[in-house]
């Protein structure tokens, strides 16, 4: 068996107590802001998100994280049920916004031949748009990776920063090489702060 590729590193989260080893503490309705050095080794660009349930769920709430300053990244999450949560981190390579970067700057370096990564990129749209199904969002994705696939460079270009597409691309990322933060941190939500 091939061991998974490690596409992220994620270190020194924080809140934690005594390195995880007690919850942290909040109140039903209160944020829990969470912040994590997320990083890998090279130029790709990493993506990530800040994951809770409450304990025993099978399935996580997330929101984005944003990037504070260099490899310092933020997210926050509202706890609404008072019961022991689970608290972690997810990261990955963002490879669309990888591409799109790479592809701007050979492109404003002035290198012209730029068919496979043209080739490339439409690739990346269309395996999105395997990912968001069959509804509006996969006719869309299928349409702009054929609008990517026949055009010249300076046009792949501009698609490559269009809004829409970068928004629907941060819908529907790859996160098939995803990593965790684990063990899982845990959060105990109080109904009503201590008198």
């Amino acid at each position: 068996m091939t061991p998974k590729r490690v596409t992220a590193v994620i270190e020194n989260i924080s809140p934690v107590v005594d390195g995880g080893r007690y919850p942290v503490k909040r109140i039903a309705g209160e944020d829990l802001a969470v912040e994590a050095d997320v990083f890998k080794d090279g130029h790709d660009i990493v993506a990530a998100v800040l994951k809770w349930r409450p304990m025993g769920r099978r399935n996580w709430s997330e929101t984005p994280m944003t990037q504070i300053e260099n490899d310092r990244w933020g997210g926050t999450g509202t706890l609404f049920d008072p019961v022991p949560h689970e608290y972690t981190v997810e990261a990955w390579t963002d490879t669309f916004l990888s591409w799109q970067h790479e592809f701007e700057a050979k492109f404003k370096g002035g290198i012209t031949d730029l068919e496979s990564e043209t080739l490339e990129g439409a690739a990346l749209v269309a395996e999105a748009a395997k990912r968001a199904g069959k509804g509006a969002d996969a006719r869309r994705l299928k349409t702009i990776a054929g609008q990517i696939r026949d055009a010249p460079p300076a046009e792949v270009n501009d698609i490559a920063f269009w809004t829409e597409l970068e928004v629907l691309m941060a819908t529907y990322p790859d996160r098939s090489q995803s990593c965790e933060y684990k063990p899982y941190l845990r959060c105990d939500v109080d109904r009503e702060k201590a008198r």
